[in-house]
């Protein structure tokens, strides 16, 4: 959506240019998708695009009713994502201790029934290292945390999101990577490249960056997931760049030479 509007160029021919440069799935976004999902789902079998995995932003900590999980899962099986990734919500850094525990307590309720829904629909749910100071679940140990509380849960391992918390990345993979199904590869710069930097914890500007011209050892991730044996997706993301399309083919042509 985002390359259509800087573009200018309608969806279809956007869609038909990833197609060209190697993309063959997307990720979908819950909100873009329920404004027209048959048009979507129309739309991407035309450009011969599939659907890797879904994405959705949820309030469990303080909403724990599943009925929104369940809604979101079979959207993700209408378009036909064997995967989704929920972010089951925020909490403020005000939140007392107590209520820190319950809203975990809540999110992790949340996400077993989610689980077991999303299992008999044949879909995997998953969570990731989201870069945003509210969410508890932004650095290795604390997925680790919701892992041990949801045995269903599976990892999309962001390679450019632990920077946020000033973690390693190689040191992260090595902690998740028996959970990890799904691989968004983002690629981060420390140098003003265009775009809105992510604030990191620390107070670094982390700007987004083409696949393999940031600050994110990108190819020794690749390596270790070849090494762990991984066949699945690899995503390119390159939220809040000014060119997403001009990204785009930067980043999937990096990556084939890498594959190939």
């Amino acid at each position: 959506m985002k390359a259509s509007e800087q573009s200018g160029l309608p969806l279809e021919d956007v869609l038909g240019k990833v197609h060209a440069f190697g993309i063959d799935a997307v990720e979908l976004d819950l909100e873009e998708a329920l404004t027209g999902t048959e048009a979507m789902k129309k739309r991407l079998e035309a450009a011969g695009i599939s659907v890797a995995s879904m994405y959705a932003f949820f309030d469990f900590g303080n909403n724990p009713a599943v009925d929104p999980g369940y809604a979101f899962i079979d959207t993700a099986a209408y378009l036909g994502a064997g995967k989704v990734l929920i972010i089951p919500g925020f909490l403020e850094e005000s939140a007392s201790q107590e209520e820190r525990a319950q809203a975990l307590r809540n999110m992790a309720a949340a996400l077993n029934a989610i689980c077991d829904y999303a299992e008999r629909k044949h879909i995997r749910v998953t969570m990731e290292d989201f870069d945003d100071i509210r969410a508890p679940f932004s650095s290795a140990d604390e997925l680790l945390w919701f892992l041990g509380q949801v045995p269903k849960l599976n990892i999309t391992f962001d390679t450019g999101n632990f920077i946020y918390r000033g973690e390693d990345e190689q040191e992260a993979f090595g902690k998740l990577k028996d959970r990890v199904i799904h691989v968004h590869f983002k690629d981060r710069s420390l140098d003003d490249s265009g775009g809105e930097p992510r604030i990191s914890t620390s107070g670094i500007p982390l700007y987004p960056s083409p696949v393999g011209s940031g600050c994110i050892r990108i190819a020794e991730i690749l390596q270790l997931l070849k090494a762990e044996g991984y066949g699945d997706t690899l995503a390119i993301e390159h939220f809040d760049a000014v060119d997403q399309l001009g990204y785009m083919e930067q980043s999937a042509a990096w990556l084939r030479s890498r594959l190939d």
